[in-house]
């Protein structure tokens, strides 16, 4: 009797890179978010995802190391996500509410992602503090795209006064963004957008030049 030989199966795919990265980060926000930086560590971080610890390190290098590839991966995705609907806004007065409605329902999808962006215990000195520094440099400049672009009809500002709205724009959505987290009831996205959006559009009609 002959025997056959069963020709083998197609190799087991291992998880490539990047998705693995992906899940990596996706782990790190979330404990990051919910213990902090110095209540983090690497075993939290590899036990959730079923991975080595050293394998954590070769990726990242270090804790700091992790906790600025989440920073760079929340900064890339807050801003586009802003950006994406400022652009999709079919006027100025629409598209300070979409960038402002946006950003606040970003946050409420990534309950972690204001915790890690704004970590007390991270931001006194080192490389994680000028991460979260660029994160609001970044964050600022758009606004101040925003305010360029979306003038009322027939207002013009300066560099100046272009900053200060954007400085200001930038302080009041932190500190909306850490009462929302803390607030019993907060109020929704929509509304909190809404009202921010009013007091901006009102302002610029009224800014005089100087």
């Amino acid at each position: 009797m002959t025997s056959t030989t069963v020709p083998p199966g197609p190799p087991k795919r291992r998880r490539d890179r990047a998705a693995r990265e992906r899940e990596i980060l996706e782990a790190a926000e979330r404990i990051f978010g919910e213990r902090g930086y110095q209540g983090t560590s690497m075993d939290d971080v590899a036990a959730q995802v079923g991975v080595s610890k050293p394998l954590i390190y070769q990726y990242y290098g270090s804790k700091d190391g992790l906790f600025l590839a989440c920073l760079a991966r929340l900064r890339g995705q807050l801003l586009d996500t802003v950006a994406d609907a400022v652009m999709a806004a079919p006027d100025a007065e629409d598209a300070l509410y979409a960038g402002f409605l946006a950003w606040f329902r970003f946050l409420d999808e990534h309950p972690q992602a204001w915790s890690v962006l704004v970590d007390e215990g991270m931001l006194s000195a080192g490389p994680a503090a000028e991460a979260t520094d660029e994160v609001r440099a970044a964050f600022i400049e758009l606004i101040a795209t925003m305010v360029r672009m979306n003038l009322p009809a027939g207002r013009a500002v300066d560099d100046d006064e272009v900053q200060i709205v954007a400085q200001s724009i930038s302080g009041a959505t932190e500190r909306l963004a850490i009462w929302r987290t803390r607030a019993a009831t907060p109020p929704t996205p929509e509304k909190v957008a809404r009202t921010l959006q009013d007091l901006l559009w009102q302002g610029l009609h009224t800014l005089k030049t100087t």
